[in-house]
C-alpha cells in the first residue's frame, strides 16, 4: 500500500501547492558541479551500481533509502572515495518491491574502513510550520528514513522532505553538494549510475517519469478507489498526475485480486481435541469453520475446515491362568496369583488399560535317577526312580537306546530291559505333567561300553547332609587329561567348570555363595581310554535342597 499513498499524496499535493506556495525552506542546498559529495536517494531501494568514473579529490557518496539496498562500487578512481554514509530506515522486510530476497542493505567493491551504515540517524532541521503537512518532527518517522521526491514543500508519504535529508548529510560531509540523483522506484543494477552524470543535477529539472504500481487487493475489498477512478474488478489503470519535481508522470496501476484462501485442517486425537476456535470436540466431524482475518499472504481472510477424528480410548479384561512365572505384556514377572492392570498404546495410538486375571499354578520340575546308577557292560535291565518335585498327575517316560529301540512307560517308577550286550549311549526322558496343563522334562544320557562306563545324575542336593551334596560324572575308564565339565545358570553363564572327574560341583557360584534351587545345565567332554576322539554331552540338572 505503500507505492499507492505516493500517487495519492502526490496528487492531493498537487491541488494544493498555491495554499503552502509561501512556505520556505529551512535549507537550501549550494549545488555547484564542482563540489565534493553526492546523494543518491529513493523509496524502495534495489540494486545500485555506481560507477566512479572521474578523480575527484575528497569525493564522498551519501546514499538515503527506506528499503534495503545492494550497493556495488565500481570504475577507475573508485579508491579516490573518502567517505561512504548510509543513512535511512533499512527496513528489515525481505524487499519484495526490488524482487530480491535481502533483509539489510549490502555494499561491495569499497573499503569498508570508509563505510560508515546509519540506521534511522536523528534530524534536528524541521520543516516551516504548517497545520496540515509540515509541523511534524523528523518526517512521519523518527530520523532519517528516505528520500524521494525534489519538491521541498511536498511532505514525502512518510519520508523526510528533501531540505532534511539534504541538511543531514551536509553536516556529515561538509563541502559541496556535488548532485543529487533522487526516485522512486527500485534502481536497476544494470543501468549503472557514473559520478560524471550527477554533476550539477540537484532537482533543478523537470522530467516527466513513468510510474507503474502493481497492487494486490482482497476480492471483498471491490469497489476499488484510486486517484478518483472506481475500479470494480482486477485490470490496468492510468493516471496522468504532477511528480515530485510538478512534471507529468504518467501512473499505471496493475491491479490484481487475491482470494480468500480456503484451507482443510486435518486432526487426529485421543478422546477430545480442541481447535483454534476454543471449541472442545468429543467426536470425530468435518464441519467445522473458523476465519483467520488477514490470514494469507496478501493479508486478505482465509477460512480453515477442520476435519477431525477422534480415537477413543480403549480397555480390556483377560483371565490368564499360567503354569509358574507369567511375563506380562507390562514387561514384569508375576509368580503369584493376583489381579493387576497395565496401560499399553492401542492401535489407534491412545491408552489401552488391560486387567489381567491371573492364576498361577506351580510348574512341576522333573527328575529322576536310575538303579544301578552306574551302568556296566552285561546290564539286562535298569529301574528309574522319580524324584519330581511340585503337584504331578501323570509321568510319561521314553526310552531310546543307540540303535533307536524306542520304550515307553506311564508309571512313576518303570522298568526298562536292556538288550543283551547292549552298548553304546542310550537316553532316558521323563515328562510330568499336572491336571492344570503344567509340564516340565529332564533327559539323561547314559553310556554303556564294554570295558568303560558313564554316568550323569540328573539331580543333586547341596544340604550338607551326607548324601548326594555333589554334582559328579561317574565312570569308568574316563581319560582325565580329555575331561572337562562345564555348569551354566538359566541365563547361559558359565558359573563352574572342572577338568578332574574327581571334582564335582558344590552347588557354590565362583565367589558369590551358594547357587538358587532350580535347573541348571551342563556341557560335558570327555573321551574313554579305549577311544581315539572326544565325547560332548549336554543336558540339565536339577539342584535341590
Amino acid at each position: 500500500m505503500k507505492k499507492l499513498y505516493f500517487t495519492v499524496l502526490a496528487f492531493i499535493v498537487s491541488l494544493h501547492f498555491l495554499n503552502f506556495a509561501s512556505a520556505q525552506s529551512t535549507f537550501t542546498p549550494n549545488c555547484d558541479p564542482n563540489g565534493n559529495w553526492i546523494l543518491f536517494a529513493n523509496y524502495d531501494g534495489g540494486n545500485l551500481n555506481i560507477v566512479v568514473d572521474q578523480n575527484i579529490p575528497n569525493l564522498k557518496i551519501g546514499i538515503c533509502t527506506y528499503e534495503p539496498v545492494n550497493v556495488s562500487f565500481s570504475g577507475p578512481f573508485v579508491n579516490s572515495v573518502t567517505e561512504v554514509l548510509y543513512a535511512g530506515f533499512n527496513s528489515p522486510q525481505n524487499n519484495n518491491t526490488c524482487a530480491f530476497p535481502i533483509t539489510t542493505s549490502t555494499f561491495t567493491g569499497i573499503n569498508p574502513a570508509i563505510l560508515t551504515v546509519n540506521v534511522a540517524p536523528p534530524v534536528t532541521i524541521i520543516s516551516p510550520p504548517n497545520p496540515n503537512y509540515f509541523n511534524i518532527p523528523n518526517g512521519w518517522n523518527s530520523g532519517i528514513i528516505c528520500l524521494y521526491s525534489c519538491n521541498m514543500n511536498a511532505n514525502q508519504g512518510g519520508c523526510n522532505t528533501v531540505d532534511q535529508v539534504l541538511a543531514y548529510f551536509q553536516s556529515q560531509f561538509g563541502g559541496v553538494l556535488r548532485g543529487l540523483n533522487v526516485q522512486y522506484n527500485c534502481w536497476d543494477s544494470s543501468t549503472p549510475l557514473t559520478i560524471s552524470g550527477q554533476a550539477g543535477n540537484c532537482c533543478g529539472a523537470c522530467v516527466p517519469d513513468n510510474v507503474t504500481i502493481n497492487e494486490t487487493v482482497c476480492n471483498d475489498q471491490f469497489p476499488y478507489n484510486w486517484n478518483g477512478l472506481t475500479l470494480t474488478a482486477p485490470g490496468t489503470q492510468s493516471v496522468t498526475l504532477s511528480n515530485s519535481g510538478g512534471c507529468d508522470s504518467l501512473v499505471t496501476l496493475n491491479l490484481a485480486v487475491s482470494p480468500n484462501t480456503v484451507g482443510t485442517d486435518v486432526q487426529t486425537a485421543c478422546g477430545s481435541y480442541t481447535w483454534i476456535n476454543g471449541v472442545t470436540y468429543t467426536s470425530s466431524t468435518n464441519v467445522p469453520q473458523y476465519t483467520l482475518t488477514g490470514g494469507n499472504v496478501n493479508g486478505c481472510d482465509s477460512t480453515v475446515n477442520l476435519n477431525l477424528t477422534i480415537f477413543q480410548e480403549s480397555s480390556s479384561v483377560m483371565n490368564i491362568e499360567s503354569c509358574g512365572p507369567y511375563l506380562a505384556g507390562n514387561g514384569q514377572l508375576y509368580s503369584e496369583s493376583t489381579t493387576f492392570s497395565y496401560v499399553l498404546p492401542n492401535s489407534n495410538g491412545c491408552d489401552s488399560t488391560v486387567t489381567v486375571n491371573l492364576s498361577v499354578t506351580p510348574k512341576p520340575v522333573a527328575s529322576f535317577t536310575s538303579s544301578p546308577e552306574l551302568l556296566e557292560f552285561g546290564l539286562t535291565e535298569i529301574q528309574l526312580i522319580d524324584q519330581s518335585t511340585g503337584q504331578i498327575d501323570n509321568w510319561d517316560w521314553v526310552f531310546t537306546a543307540e540303535n533307536g529301540t524306542v520304550q515307553t512307560s506311564n508309571i512313576q517308577n518303570p522298568i526298562f530291559n536292556l538288550a543283551n550286550n547292549t552298548v553304546g549311549s542310550i537316553a532316558f526322558q521323563l515328562t510330568v505333567s499336572n491336571n492344570q496343563g503344567c509340564t516340565d522334562d529332564v533327559t539323561s544320557v547314559l553310556n554303556i561300553l564294554e570295558d568303560a562306563a558313564i554316568y550323569i545324575p540328573n539331580t543333586f542336593s547341596p544340604d550338607g547332609d551326607a548324601f548326594n551334596n555333589t554334582f559328579h560324572v561317574f565312570g569308568k575308564n574316563i581319560s582325565a587329561e580329555r575331561f572337562e565339565l562345564c555348569i551354566f545358570n538359566r541365563w547361559g553363564e558359565q558359573i563352574f567348570t572342572s577338568q578332574d572327574p574327581s571334582i564335582g560341583w558344590d552347588g557354590s557360584v565362583n565367589n558369590n555363595g551358594s547357587a538358587p534351587i532350580g535347573v541348571y545345565s551342563y556341557k560335558l567332554t570327555y573321551r574313554f581310554l579305549n577311544q581315539s576322539k572326544n565325547n560332548v554331552i549336554t543336558g540339565h540338572l536339577n539342584l535341590i535342597r
